[in-house]
């Protein structure tokens, strides 16, 4: 089975992608799909890690600093190409939990693909980010919006859709209603229901 998690910031889309892929013995692939982009592209991982789900810049990277490579590219480009082929091939096993990185579009039409987005009203968020972080509430909502400006304009640059939309997704949660562990109860209990 294949899992897709898309995620407000603060949400707990991480935790709950980690928490399900623990139930359902499976791998689950977040900063994993940065590792794998690394391994298999020109690209370091810190160069990765600056462009993960980043809003699109016309910004171009002289040549020069990746020695050996013809001509000029966009560095956005090139690296969101690196992280979908990370997907791809992570996804070679058909099992796993994939978390962001359009991975809902990038593994769209496999039947046993499951698209889940877990969203969460706004103050739920901040004060999630608050604790965790230690922020001030100005700083966390700043942060938030900002994480999820980035992720919003990434998704819609690469899939042509909106990030949030519930019709891009086979299942929305609202984690402040459920928490975590409701959040994984009800996916599984919704990948139940497909088997039937």
């Amino acid at each position: 089975m294949l899992i897709t998690i898309g995620r407000e910031h603060g949400s707990g889309g991480h935790d709950i992608a980690r928490m399900l892929a623990e139930r359902l013995d499976i791998p689950c692939y977040d900063k994993e799909i940065v590792d794998e982009a690394a391994a298999k592209s020109p690209f370091s991982k810190e160069i990765l890690d600056n462009y993960d789900e980043k809003r699109v810049s016309a910004f171009f990277m002289p040549v020069s600093h990746f020695g050996g490579m013809d001509g000029g590219f966009q560095l956005n480009m090139q690296v969101a190409s690196a992280q979908f082929d990370a997907v791809r091939s992570l996804a070679q096993n058909n099992k796993g939990v994939f978390v962001g990185r359009c991975a809902d579009y990038v593994l769209r039409g496999r039947p046993e693909l499951l698209r889940v987005f877990i969203e969460a009203p706004l103050s739920f968020r901040i004060r999630t980010i608050m604790d965790r972080k230690r922020l001030s509430e100005d700083q966390a909502k700043k942060l938030i919006r900002d994480v999820d400006k980035d992720r919003a304009s990434y998704y819609r640059y690469y899939t042509d859709q909106v990030w949030s939309e519930s019709g891009n997704y086979d299942l929305v949660i609202d984690s402040s209603r459920v928490g975590p562990e409701g959040a994984v109860e009800v996916i599984l209990a919704y990948l139940n229901a497909m088997k039937k």
